[in-house]
């Protein structure tokens, strides 16, 4: 048994126990109301301000918001609660040269921060399909607010290599699972706000 599938176990003995021993939270409900209205509308403020940032400035991000910046990925959800989700820091020329949606602008950034899936943890062969990008999106998510707080500008780019580099870049980085990049950097202007689509 490897780690991955402990972590799994211990996830389902998890959820058994919360059915196990439910408990009648509309006490604790009740006295919390007053947090919670404050908590969403600084929340959706935070929503709201993220953007896709393509544009940076040459102030690199200091160890304080890489702390940060590395916290918010050990938070992020995982499937099963697999963690297994690694990220390699590149250098901005290999990137650049490497990944189709890059091109032309991620060299800008600061840090470029490559994520890959641990193939040992994806056990199905139909979850490989899908579920590796999702464990990686979420940190994406997370990333991308906090980035927000900090005042930092972040954007996801999709694992698209060119053919011709392929075997290059499995050569340097193995043959797990690529799910894409953060690119995160400091910057003078902040992208305009897009339009929101209609969900109803």
């Amino acid at each position: 048994m490897d780690i991955f599938q402990e972590r799994y176990l211990e996830h389902q003995n998890r959820k058994k126990e919360l059915f196990e021993n439910k408990q009648n939270t509309n006490n604790f409900k009740k006295n919390t109301d007053f947090l919670v209205k404050e908590k969403l509308i600084n929340f959706l403020d935070l929503l709201g301000d993220r953007r896709s940032q393509r544009t940076f400035n040459k102030i690199p991000i200091s160890d304080y918001e890489t702390y940060y910046i590395n916290k918010a990925i050990q938070l992020s959800p995982s499937s099963c609660n697999r963690q297994a989700i690694y990220i390699i820091e590149t250098d901005k020329k290999f990137a650049e040269s490497m990944l189709i949606g890059g091109k032309g602008w991620i060299g800008k950034a600061d840090k470029i921060f490559l994520l890959f899936a641990d193939r040992k943890a994806y056990k199905s062969p139909s979850e490989k399909l899908f579920m590796p990008y999702l464990d990686a999106g979420f940190i994406g998510q997370n990333v991308y607010l906090m980035c927000e707080i900090l005042n930092l500008g972040c954007c996801f780019v999709n694992p698209n290599i060119r053919n011709e580099n392929i075997e290059i870049f499995e050569n340097r980085y193995g043959d797990d699972i690529f799910c894409g990049a953060l690119v995160i950097g400091n910057y003078n202007t902040k992208s305009r706000k897009t339009p929101l689509r209609d969900i109803n």
